[in-house]
């Protein structure tokens, strides 16, 4: 009987390439990967003609599908590499870490690993974190030792471009068994427990008589499978464990989440590279610097065959300078750098992004198990001939065509799934039966949407009944009206008869009118679908008039006795109702709008930059012609009223309204009389309030104010000279007016 134990690189090119030569010389009868027992029931898609890497092994916990860990593989993962020549061999393959229904279980306190009793100096404290550190990665300790900056780099020159596998995993052995043996005992109850499990897998196959033995494990784990303690110990460390129930499935990948930490610990910094590595092993730099030279011309950049030829040239002197037997990730960069991008590391982002990452995106087999709401999304999007891609898209819908508007109709569900793979963007005047989406998926979207698996087997049924949840769950009418604008356009019939009940129901209760407002605004915007989405306008229009009537009745109160911020807040929503009623374009709710506004600017403790507001939106609806706006000036801006009182009130009518001052010029002199009365001291004070209202002002209509006070500033300044006070006579009326003031 003999065990070989292959130490490898997760994603490592060379070390898939050793593995698979190690393959075919040991031609094992049982092959064991490092990777959970739950996946292996999903091994046998792995050679199907429609997969392609990267692909990822998603679990999850269906309860709690956010408890989730991703096992993802590249055509160039070792793991991969021994899955595929098992399954075409027809070799048995099993999975030997840790058990997911273990590990994504809640852990108890002794699984969670605590700093140890002993840490009482900083110092002592510092060595740990030094020791955690290279516990988590000891590739980086090995690298330093080696005099390599960076462990990547190290690993690569060692092992990935060594072309004798058996020496290979000799020297990972020898390398791991040393740094185990002169590092502190590491205390990971976690990594005690998932070894233990590897070496169950071990004597397991061993009892089953298996004669050729190969292990397939990070390189870390080789020195305790060669080692095994005694069974006792093991299943001692094995008892008792938490379970909890897990399911598996395949997702595609893309080559920028290679990089990330996932169920196999780190990834890679370069899947782009590895995979070239991995398609041409006898590269000597010419071919990546030759893609290298095509990226720079796809984005405009010359670059000719000399600039190749040369950089060529330059990597394979510093290999030889570096004492390497081949050039590598670094000395390729430094050619590019220095050859074809002159120095400049700006343009070295565009091999990053482009060749040494990678924009790849795997694929799945259709028939590959699925949660029912996942493979229901998929015929969805295949139906509509989009993709679930990586890479960012715009998409532009007509929702008077058929096709649009179910593209449309399928985006606003997935954003009440909270699956945003489709994000609206604004599109200013395109109408409203134009939209425009940013379409960009990832892997992590796949667990938001598996989330909402228990609540339907289809998008459809699992927005419409995740949508009742969320609706009989608000408590607020701020709640439920963001709700309402997100499932209004989502074309869920029975899902918004719920939001449409519960909206009611809290409005019956809300007495803030506030609330009301924020509430009305996208009810009516519902109506800017009507005839596109064929919603329930009956409902809605009812639900609409409750809030409105509910809404007016309070707006004269709820804009009396506040402060300048509330009464800002309150102003712009009064805006907001305005154009939205304006839209609606009914006669009574027109009509009733107005009567309210009256009744608000009647009150005497209203907010004056409300009141201005309000009178701005009656002088627009011709119900205040100029005549009556000029006497409503005239008292706003009465010498008798705090300065601050007048600002605020211009503010509220002149914002967003040059017009009216440039072309009214009984309000211009109101105004500007105003202005001019006022003492120097008090114009400092208000200045910052009528900063902020003129700076709303585009340069066109701030010209043509400045055109029209130097027009009148003439005629202005004879009339000041005109006056003529007698002091002495203002004399006389001093000592009265103090004996009145009490001074």
């Amino acid at each position: 009987m003999s065990m070989h134990i292959l130490g490898i690189r997760h994603h490592g090119p060379g070390s898939a390439r050793h593995v698979l030569e190690a393959l075919n010389a040991i031609k094992p009868d049982i092959i064991l990967i490092e990777g959970p027992p739950e996946g292996e029931q999903m091994l046998q898609w792995a050679i199907h003609e429609d997969m392609k890497p990267p692909v990822a092994l998603l679990a999850y916990v269906p309860d709690d599908p956010q408890h989730a860990v991703f096992y993802p593989f590249s055509i160039f993962s070792p793991e991969w590499q021994a899955i595929r020549y098992g399954l075409e061999n027809k070799k048995p393959l099993r999975f030997i870490d840790m058990p997911l229904i273990h590990k994504l279980a809640e852990k108890p306190a002794a699984i969670e690993g605590e700093l140890p009793p002993n840490l009482n100096s900083a110092e002592l404290i510092e060595e740990h974190h030094q020791l955690q550190k290279i516990f988590k990665n000891p590739l980086s300790y090995l690298a330093d030792i080696a005099g390599f900056e960076d462990e990547e780099e190290w690993w690569e020159h060692q092992f990935e471009l060594s072309q004798h596998p058996v020496e290979v995993f000799t020297a990972v052995e020898e390398a791991m068994t040393s740094l185990r043996e002169s590092l502190p005992q590491k205390n990971d109850l976690t990594e005690q427990i998932r070894e233990a499990f590897m070496r169950r897998g071990i004597r397991t196959a061993e009892r089953e008589m298996y004669t050729e033995i190969v292990v397939i494990c990070g390189a870390w784990h080789v020195p305790a499978l060669r080692s095994m303690p005694k069974q006792k110990e093991d299943d001692l460390l094995l008892k008792n464990l938490p379970k909890t129930k897990v399911e598996t499935t395949w997702i595609p990948w893309t080559s920028d989440r290679l990089s990330f930490e996932s169920g196999y610990g780190a990834g890679v910094d370069s899947p782009g590279y590895y995979k070239h590595v991995w398609e041409n092993p006898e590269d000597d730099g010419t071919r990546w610097l030759a893609h290298a030279a095509n990226v720079f011309r796809n984005h405009k950049v010359d670059i000719s065959s000399a600039h190749i030829i040369e950089a060529v040239r330059l990597a394979n002197a510093l290999t030889a300078i570096r004492g390497l037997s081949r050039a590598g990730l670094k000395e390729l960069n430094e050619a590019t750098q220095t050859v074809m991008c002159m120095g400049d590391t700006v343009p070295m982002h565009l091999v990053r992004k482009e060749l040494i990452v990678g924009n790849e995106q795997g694929e799945v087999p259709e028939g590959a198990p699925q949660v029912p709401i996942q493979r229901d999304l998929e015929q969805q999007v295949k139906t509509m001939r989009l993709k679930l891609s990586n890479d960012e898209k715009i998409v532009s819908l007509d929702l008077r065509e058929p096709a649009g508007l179910q593209k449309s109709i399928l985006f606003h569900r997935l954003q009440v799934l909270d699956v945003e793979w489709a994000k609206q963007q604004f599109t200013s005047g395109k109408g409203t039966f134009k939209e425009e989406w940013r379409l960009k998926w990832s892997p992590e979207l796949t667990i938001n949407l598996l989330e909402k698996a228990p609540w339907g087997n289809t998008v459809e049924a699992a927005c419409t009944h995740y949508l009742q949840h969320k609706a009989s769950s608000c408590n607020l009418l701020s709640e439920i009206t963001e709700l309402a604008k997100k499932s209004l356009p989502a074309d869920l019939h029975e899902g918004i008869e719920a939001v449409m009940k519960r909206m009611d129901e809290l409005a019956a209760g809300t007495t803030d009118t506030s609330m009301l407002m924020d509430a009305f605004k996208p009810l009516v915007q519902v109506s800017r679908y009507g005839n596109v989405r064929q919603t329930d306008q009956e409902t809605v229009s009812v639900i609409l008039r409750s809030i409105f009537y509910r809404m007016i009745a309070g707006l004269p109160i709820s804009t009396s006795g506040i402060d300048e911020e509330a009464a800002a807040e309150i102003a712009e929503k009064i805006k907001s109702v305005n154009n939205s009623i304006i839209f609606l374009d009914e006669d009574e709710l027109k009509s009733s709008w107005i009567e309210a506004l009256l009744k608000t600017i009647a009150i005497k403790q209203v907010a004056p930059l409300v009141h201005g507001a309000c009178c701005k939106i009656l002088y627009d609806a011709k119900h205040m012609d100029a005549s009556q706006t000029g006497i409503e000036f005239s008292k706003a801006l009465s010498t008798g009223n705090d300065p601050s009182h007048s600002a605020a009130w211009l503010e509220g009518f002149l914002k967003d309204a040059a017009t009216i001052l440039i072309l009214e010029d009984d309000i211009w002199n109101i105004t500007n009389q105003w202005i001019e009365g006022l003492t120097p001291e008090t114009f400092v004070q208000v200045v910052p309030l009528l900063r902020r209202t003129f700076s709303a002002y585009n340069s066109a209509e701030k010209s043509r104010l400045a055109q029209k006070v130097k027009h009148n500033s003439s005629g202005t300044s004879a009339a000041k000279q005109n006056y003529a006070i007698n002091k002495e006579r203002a004399k006389r009326v001093l000592p009265l007016l103090e004996k009145i003031l009490g001074i």
